[in-house]
């Protein structure tokens, strides 16, 4: 699994291509709506400043596995979607879509194309957790083929402390 985080992605609709340093301001508005935050693990809430700054910087050094990509319609960013190689061969994916642009099909699009390049990289399967509650973000793992899996907690920084999460994988029979 070699990670290539600067591989730009095409969709009919979408680019997903690494973070730009011009990120930074959507990146924070956008995490610091609650609607997003909460549903986030490891995004403090209120989102402080110079975060954004520090991921893009993250997302950039050489010695950083997770993979990371915007998601860009019309050329600008709109949300982030990450794999996060584990042990095991397999991923944990990531992803969050500014709320003015939930419902209309974007995430799942992006998804998509992830999990194709995941599959296509050498993982062995990817993992996903949702808090409960997030029905939305369920609904797009089931849509894209993830499998439910059972319940756990979670730590969730913006929410302070243990949330319940339901657990998603996709298990790839090629790799």
């Amino acid at each position: 699994m070699e990670k290539r985080t600067k591989e730009v992605i095409k969709t009919e609709r979408l680019t997903l291509r690494p973070l730009q340093d011009s990120d930074a301001g959507l990146i924070k508005l956008y995490v610091s709506d609650e609607r997003v935050a909460l549903n986030l693990a490891v995004v403090p809430h209120p989102y402080p400043d110079g975060a954004a700054e520090t991921y893009i910087e993250y997302a950039h050094k050489a010695d950083t596995d997770e993979i990371i990509w915007a998601i860009v319609l019309n050329n600008e960013l709109i949300g982030v979607i990450s794999i996060s190689p584990k042990d095991t061969g397999r991923g944990n994916i990531g992803y969050w879509l500014a709320p003015q642009f939930w419902g209309a099909g974007f995430t799942p699009e992006a998804l998509e194309v992830v999990v194709t390049y995941a599959r296509a990289n050498g993982f062995k399967g990817l993992d996903a957790g949702v808090h409960q509650g997030n029905q939305g973000s369920a609904r797009v793992l089931i849509k894209e083929g993830f499998e439910y899996c059972g319940d756990s907690e979670t730590h969730s920084i913006p929410r302070g402390g243990m949330v319940q999460s339901w657990n998603y994988k996709l298990d790839f029979s090629d790799g």
